[in-house]
């Protein structure tokens, strides 16, 4: 009778994380995963991406250019990690996919290998890992999730030195000092950027490097740099390069 109600417990477990992936028909992948030194070590990212669109997800990389609809909002798809936990002779890799929030909504049992060669090792354990999804018979529901809410209290001190972007923004010359100040939120692969009502007025999405960041302002499309100690929001406009000076700070 035991065994009965431990897999009728399994058996809803299994229901309840299908149920929630359902309704998410993207999903993200780094373009370099934390136990690696290189954007797409061993190829493995590039493999990450394939497996979660062979179980039915709309995969890009963060590095891959994303359409407006994806790009515009964070809680529309499942962000993708791969874990090692591994020994001297036994690689040892999981999958946890999360939403906008950082929940975890669903983990994957250890898949593991034997090989010495650490590319074969980390891809036939990666394989493995992604057996659990053969479970789940995820089918996009159609489900329309609403972007996350930012709340803010009813005022808001920014300290002097708090990440700061300028309101306006011009095509033609530096942003000018301003009073109104947005405020940059972490989000699960990057930062969003509000203003004091608050709305999302831009996207800042993690690459491999420190100083650089994917970069969306309504229908634009550029990148967050630093140069000299300054940041610059550089994108093109009808062929022309757009450099226009922003008051960040991370």
């Amino acid at each position: 009778m035991r065994k009965y109600i431990l897999l009728l417990v399994l058996f809803l477990s299994v229901q309840g994380f299908c149920q929630d992936l359902n309704k998410y028909q993207y999903a993200i992948v780094p373009a370099k995963f934390e136990f690696l030194k290189e954007n797409n070590e061993f190829r493995l990212n590039n493999l990450t991406k394939l497996l979660m669109e062979k179980y039915g997800f709309t995969t890009y990389l963060s590095t891959d250019v994303q359409p407006e609809a994806i790009a515009n909002t964070n809680c529309n798809k499942v962000f993708v990690e791969v874990l090692e936990n591994g020994s001297l002779f036994v690689t040892k890799l999981k999958v946890v996919l999360k939403d906008c929030q950082n929940k975890i909504l669903f983990t994957t049992e250890e898949g593991t290998s034997r090989e010495k060669q650490r590319g074969a090792g980390y891809n036939e354990a990666l394989r493995n890992a992604f057996k659990s999804f053969d479970k789940l018979n995820h089918k996009y529901n159609g489900a329309t999730l609403k972007e996350e809410v930012v709340v803010a209290p009813e005022k808001i001190a920014v300290p002097k030195e708090t990440v700061v972007l300028e309101e306006k923004f011009e095509t033609t010359k530096p942003a000018e000092t301003t009073d109104v100040f947005f405020f940059a939120q972490p989000t699960a692969n990057g930062f969003q950027v509000v203003n004091s009502e608050p709305r999302v007025i831009m996207r800042l999405l993690k690459t491999s490097q420190k100083e650089v960041y994917i970069a969306q302002k309504d229908t634009i499309q550029g990148v967050v740099i630093l140069k000299n100690n300054q940041w610059f929001f550089e994108y093109y406009d009808n062929g022309k390069l757009v450099s226009e000076l922003i008051k960040l700070k991370f």
